[in-house]
């Protein structure tokens, strides 16, 4: 099933899309459509996210542990190795896309670490960092 959606867009978005259909030998409807699927799954993929409290309603331990989270160790890994293959030899269109979802859940997890961070210093469980 389709759906026309008509949208606004901003030119530089457009010109890239027309540059990269010129290049794929695609409509520019196709390229952009096709980055739409691409990248609206990811929301998907990390349905836990979307449900998480605002971390001013977390209680302080689990607001602690929050403020100290790192990205999971075999992600960070694999993130890692398809950055330099990707430098090395390029990606596969799947590996593209496992590398956005990838810098997508590094971002949130960031995201929700900064502002675990904030919190836990304006509850006094953490110092303000030095300037």
């Amino acid at each position: 099933m389709s759906v026309q959606v008509t949208l606004s867009l901003p030119d530089n978005i457009v010109e890239n899309a027309k540059k990269f259909g010129i290049a794929t030998r695609q409509k520019m409807e196709i390229v952009l459509a096709d980055a739409l699927e691409m990248a609206l799954p990811m929301a998907e993929d990390l349905p836990d996210f979307f449900l998480q409290p605002p971390t001013s309603t977390l209680p302080d331990t689990e607001l602690m542990r929050l403020a100290d989270s790192k990205m999971d160790e075999a992600q960070n890994r694999r993130l890692g190795d398809l950055q330099a293959k990707g430098k090395a030899s390029g990606l596969s269109q799947d590996e593209r896309y496992e590398l956005s979802a990838l810098l997508r859940i590094c971002q949130i997890g960031q995201l929700r670490k900064s502002e675990a961070l904030a919190e836990a210093v304006q509850r006094g469980l953490r110092e303000p960092m030095a300037a």
